[in-house]
């Protein structure tokens, strides 16, 4: 089996991810393939806060009535 090796990120792509990163917004500028990483990125972070926040939520049911709520 053979793997192939991701391709470096162009330029567009770079920032875009950056700016995904950082919660900027997109350039319009940038290449399709630049909205596709910006988009994943921010996707990604916004499905990570989500759990996060549902396992806070899971964690102060548990504090408050000291067993493990469904």
């Amino acid at each position: 089996m053979t793997t192939a090796r991701p391709r470096p990120l162009a330029q567009d792509e770079r920032k875009a991810a950056e700016a995904a990163f950082l919660g900027t917004p997109f350039d319009p500028e940038w290449s399709s393939a630049a909205r596709v990483v910006y988009e994943g990125i921010v996707l990604a972070k916004m499905e990570r806060n989500t759990r996060r926040a549902a396992e806070q939520l899971e964690d102060a049911k548990v504090e408050e009535t000291g067993a493990l709520v469904g």
